[in-house]
C-alpha cells in the first residue's frame, strides 16, 4: 500500500536510506525554507545545507502547497524547489492550472517525475483524463510512484515512450552535467553520462488506437523534439475546438534538430487560428508574441486558441495585463 501523508506532517523520510540523522537534517532545513515568509536567502540555505551532505536521498515523501504529494529524487538537479519550498516551475504553475478545465482530455508529453501529470489530473477531476509519456525508464519509475499518489489515480495513463513523427526505437541522450530533465533525442558537445533506447511513437496513433477523439490541453517539454511531436499529433488539430498548448520554444534545443521556435508557431498556426504568449517567470506575467526576433533564446508559450471559451480568455487577459 502507498504511504499517504497527513495533514499536519507536511513531510515523511525513509530512514532505511537516508539515515535518521540526514533525514531529521533535511527535516530542520525544509521547515524554514518551507514556511518562512523571508524570501531572500531561502534558496541559499538549502543549497549550503545540501552541500554538507555525502550522499542525497533518493526518495523522500513530502506534501506541497497545493496538497499534492510526490516522492522527491534530491539527485535529479530539478526537484530541490519542490522539497525545500514545496512548489516547482511557480509561475508557469499558477498560469497554467487555471486554463485545466474540469473534464478537459490533457497529454503531457515529457512528464517527467509527473508534476504537471498530476496538476492536471487534480484539476481535470474523475471525469478528465491525463495520457503521459516519459522515455527515460528510471524517471518514469518515478513517474509511475507519483501517479499512484495522485488524486483521481486511475484516470492517469502513463506511457514509456517518446512522442514524434514516427513508429521507430531511438537513441535517448542522458547528460553528465544536466539533470535528467534535459534528457534528449539529439547528441551534443557536453560529456553523455548514459544512452538508452526508448520506443517512439506518435500521438495520433495513440489516440486512434484509445479511441480518443478529443484532446483539449498538452503540455510538451521535450527538448528540442517538440516540432517532431507535433508533425506526429497532427489529429489534435481537427476539431474545432483546439486545444490549448503549453510548450517549450528554446532556441538551445531546436537548434540540434535543425529549426527554430518561430518554426513551431507557424506551424501551430497554420493549423488552427492561435495567440501566443511568452510566459515571464520571473514576474509571473503573459506578453502576447507574434514570434521571436532572430537569436532570441525562446520561451515557454501558451498558445491558446482564440475560440477558447470566456473564462480562458479572462485569465489570459488579467496575467496579459490586457
Amino acid at each position: 500500500m502507498e504511504q499517504r501523508l497527513s495533514d499536519a506532517d507536511p513531510i515523511a523520510d525513509g530512514h532505511n536510506e537516508t539515515g535518521v540523522m540526514t533525514g531529521f537534517f533535511l527535516r530542520l532545513v525544509r521547515t524554514y525554507t518551507y514556511y518562512t515568509p523571508i524570501k531572500k536567502g531561502k534558496y541559499k540555505a538549502y543549497l549550503t545545507a545540501l552541500s554538507f551532505l555525502k550522499k542525497r536521498p533518493h526518495s523522500m515523501l513530502v506534501k506541497v502547497r497545493d496538497g499534492r504529494q510526490f516522492y522527491v529524487d534530491l539527485n535529479t538537479g530539478m526537484q530541490e524547489t519542490l522539497f525545500f519550498i514545496g512548489e516547482y516551475e511557480r509561475s508557469i504553475t499558477e498560469i497554467f492550472s487555471q486554463l485545466i478545465c474540469e473534464g478537459d482530455v490533457c497529454i503531457d508529453a515529457g512528464a517527467n517525475f509527473g508534476w504537471y501529470t498530476t496538476l492536471m489530473s487534480m484539476r481535470a477531476g474523475p471525469m478528465g483524463e491525463v495520457h503521459s509519456f516519459e522515455p527515460l525508464p528510471n524517471v518514469f519509475v518515478e513517474l509511475g510512484r507519483n501517479r499512484r499518489l495522485a488524486d483521481n489515480a486511475e484516470k492517469i495513463f502513463i506511457n514509456e515512450c517518446a512522442l514524434g513523427d514516427r513508429e521507430s526505437t531511438v537513441t535517448l541522450n542522458l547528460f553528465s552535467d544536466q539533470p535528467t530533465g534535459h534528457a534528449s533525442l539529439a547528441p551534443r558537445d557536453t560529456e553523455l553520462e548514459q544512452i538508452f533506447e526508448c520506443r517512439m511513437t506518435t500521438l495520433n496513433s495513440y489516440l486512434s488506437a484509445r479511441n480518443i477523439d478529443r484532446v483539449d490541453l498538452v503540455k510538451a517539454d521535450i527538448e528540442g523534439a517538440e516540432l517532431l511531436f507535433l508533425k506526429g499529433a497532427t489529429r489534435i488539430f481537427e476539431n474545432e475546438k483546439k486545444p490549448i498548448i503549453l510548450m517549450e520554444m528554446a532556441l538551445e534545443s531546436t537548434k540540434e534538430f535543425g529549426y527554430t521556435p518561430n518554426d513551431l508557431i507557424t506551424y501551430i498556426s497554420e493549423r488552427g487560428s492561435y495567440e501566443f504568449y511568452r510566459i515571464d517567470e520571473l514576474n509571473t506575467r503573459l506578453t502576447k508574441i507574434e514570434g521571436f526576433a532572430e537569436g532570441e533564446i525562446g520561451a515557454n508559450v501558451l498558445c491558446i486558441p482564440t475560440n477558447a471559451i470566456a473564462p480562458i480568455k479572462e485569465t489570459i487577459r488579467r496575467y496579459a495585463g490586457e
